[in-house]
């Protein structure tokens, strides 16, 4: 593989193609500088079809959701993978500043795939250490996990007073019908406004906000 296999990886990732993973190894800083640029490249073309104007990117947060993005990836090809490494790769903490959305936002622009990660454990055992890793990132990043089944309740204020983020986990929950998602009223109420006159397309979701 090239020595930009990260970069590649982001790549293929957002435009929605097979993506391949090495082994576990140290980061190389040219590998990530092009991993950056490919990912801030495609955040400005990302940014122009969201719903109003998005947050700032915070770069350095965007490249460390990246990062942990493709670890999980290999911890999920590459199953020697040891928990304690596991633990290591995918603690969901983010310890790097920024505005409450322009973090969810940073760490969305890789994370918004990660029901479809889930998806493919699958076949794996609940209580496989990497399973419990990800499920940890749909409870400590909800806009990212719209659709993921039994996360419970999430706080979901580090977005919700951004207009086009707010809009963004809506869109998501009435495409994916995650009526489990309508447990707070300001989320009800959002939904409600979204499906406006046409609640017959999601009865489910208008039920749901009755609640």
């Amino acid at each position: 593989m090239s020595d930009n296999v990260f970069a590649q990886f982001l790549i293929a990732l957002q435009n929605g193609e097979r993506v391949l993973v090495p082994s576990l190894d140290e980061f190389d800083p040219t590998e990530l500088d092009a991993a950056v640029h490919s990912l801030t490249e495609f955040e400005r073309s990302y940014r122009s079809a969201l719903p109003g104007t998005a947050p700032a990117l915070a770069v350095e947060v965007a490249a460390w959701a990246a990062k942990k993005f493709y670890r999980a990836c290999q911890c999920l090809v590459f199953r020697d993978v040891s928990p304690q490494a596991i633990e290591a790769e995918l603690d969901p903490i983010c310890l790097l500043n920024a505005a409450p959305a322009s973090l969810a936002y940073s760490v969305d622009l890789t994370w918004r795939f990660l029901p479809d990660l889930l998806k493919l454990t699958g076949g794996i055992a609940a209580d496989d250490p990497l399973v419990t890793w990800l499920r940890r990132w749909a409870v400590e990043w909800p806009l990212s996990s719209v659709g993921v089944p039994d996360v419970g309740d999430v706080n979901v204020s580090r977005f919700m007073d951004d207009p086009c983020l707010r809009m963004v986990y809506v869109d998501r929950i009435i495409a994916r019908r995650d009526v489990r998602r309508l447990n707070e009223q300001r989320v009800r109420d959002a939904v409600r406004e979204a499906m406006g006159a046409f609640p017959e397309l999601a009865p489910e979701m208008i039920e749901g906000c009755k609640a």
